[in-house]
């Protein structure tokens, strides 16, 4: 019989974040990935917020992860782009902090997944890779262990941490949630890594060297309509572009697949530009669901002898592009639950809901509260994503366009172009629906 403290399903940032904090407790910890190996299934648009691993770790780990060549540039810049057919209104920040004090680096997350699972190897905990976790092993109403796909694969366990990502089928054998996911709580999102020269993708992103970066999140025609966001991120020798579309539009429209929006993203012409000869070149294509149901959408996050982290749990603001810090975050305070709950030696709900108030103090919880109603809003007025994008390209061309017109006529005509494409009680309403999904 295989005996271990705690088992964490998932080799991701949330499942290894919380077997570093057990092991390095000196818990004894088994992690269950079903990957050939950590990060091998692990898809995310590839930002890696610093602070979450500062936290768990310590404030050397970014030294420690560029001597290691484990993360690829530092994002020194982050811009957002509103696309209409043949235009581009762009929006940034750059600041020179950031070069020194880094906030973020562009990962990929194979690479990172198994750097960071060794070094979780070297606290003492165990990763079991090509192993799937297929149900619990119960007594009593309580889960004290799991069942592996491997021939006698059942392993004992004090507690099981579940790091599953968004398809819940572990989370819902546990009871925590009682039904699956709808098509509105998560978005399928695909993403190609194209190989780059350092060269020209420093002149792309306008960075100076290999180690700067910078992120670019796309909003607009490219998605037909649909709630959708895209990206493209700047990697030492390759970029990341990608696409995400909610299910549920998806579903419901009917007329395109997820690989033709990253097609209409590519060939949208200031996109097409910057990709040039390389536009065709990608060496390696991924899907992945995203959640996007928010907090509306969480399970339970804790029962007797189990809690729930990350994209399990729902974790991520796609509003403002966070899923990784919230994965570390949680897994981190999942851990540290645990610590507590061996040294009382007390597993019960009661003592596991910890875990829920530290979350709920901490700026998940809080942040997931604040635009509960925001992807609902997004989802229902898709003018967001596809009349007001093409309204502010419109407007920016008409008052940029040098016709000898004047200015005042000008601004006129952009009046006029708002009140007959969207009408002054819409986009009154518009803006009192924006209001109410951003301000919590």
């Amino acid at each position: 019989m295989i005996r271990f403290d705690v088992v964490v399903i998932g080799a991701g940032p949330a499942g290894l974040s919380a077997a570093y904090k057990l092991a390095s407790s000196g818990i004894k910890v088994a992690v269950v990935e079903k990957g050939e190996y950590p990060g091998s299934k692990n898809v995310m648009g590839g930002v890696l917020y610093l602070s979450p691993l500062k936290k768990l770790i310590s404030e050397t780990i970014v030294d420690e992860m560029l001597q290691a060549n484990v993360v690829e540039r530092n994002v020194i810049e982050q811009n957002m782009w509103f696309l209409s057919d043949d235009g581009v209104i762009k929006a940034g920040h750059r600041n020179e902090k950031w070069k020194t004090s880094p906030n973020a680096f562009t990962v990929l997350r194979a690479k990172f997944d198994n750097w960071f699972a060794k070094k979780v190897e070297k606290t003492g905990a165990l990763i079991i890779s090509k192993t799937k976790v297929e149900d619990f092993i119960w007594e009593n109403d309580e889960i004290i262990g799991v069942k592996t796909s491997r021939p006698k694969g059942e392993i004992y366990c004090k507690a099981v941490v579940i790091a599953e990502g968004v398809n819940p089928i572990l989370t819902l054998k546990a009871g925590l949630r009682k039904r699956d996911i709808t098509p509105k709580m998560a978005a399928i999102a695909v993403k190609e890594i194209i190989p780059m020269s350092t060269e020209r993708i420093n002149d792309i992103f306008g960075v100076g060297n290999e180690n700067e970066g910078a992120t670019i999140e796309i909003i607009g025609s490219w998605s037909k309509g649909m709630m959708g966001i895209g990206f493209l991120y700047s990697n030492k020798d390759s970029i990341s572009l990608g696409a995400g579309v909610l299910i549920e539009d998806l579903k419901q429209n009917n007329k395109f697949t997820p690989y033709e929006l990253l097609q209409n993203l590519k060939e949208h012409p200031a996109i097409s530009e910057l990709l040039g000869e390389n536009k065709n070149s990608a060496n390696e294509y991924m899907a992945h669901l995203i959640p996007e149901g928010g907090y509306y959408s969480m399970p339970r996050l804790y029962d007797n002898r189990i809690l729930v982290v990350g994209d399990a749990g729902m974790m991520v603001n796609s509003i403002h592009r966070e899923g990784s810090n919230h994965a570390i975050t949680s897994g981190m305070l999942a851990g540290e639950t645990l610590v507590d709950a061996f040294e009382k030696g007390d597993f019960s709900r009661k003592f596991l809901k910890k875990y829920y108030l530290k979350l709920r103090d901490s700026f998940i919880i809080k942040d997931l509260k604040k635009y509960k109603d925001l992807t609902s809003i997004m989802e229902k007025n898709h003018q967001f994503f596809e009349i007001y994008p093409s309204l502010l390209n419109d407007a920016a061309y008409r008052f940029l366009n040098v016709d000898g017109t004047p200015k005042w006529e000008m601004q006129k005509e952009i009046f006029e172009m708002f009140r007959k494409r969207r009408g002054l009680i819409g986009m009154t309403i518009d803006a009192l629906k924006m209001w109410k999904g951003v301000r919590g």
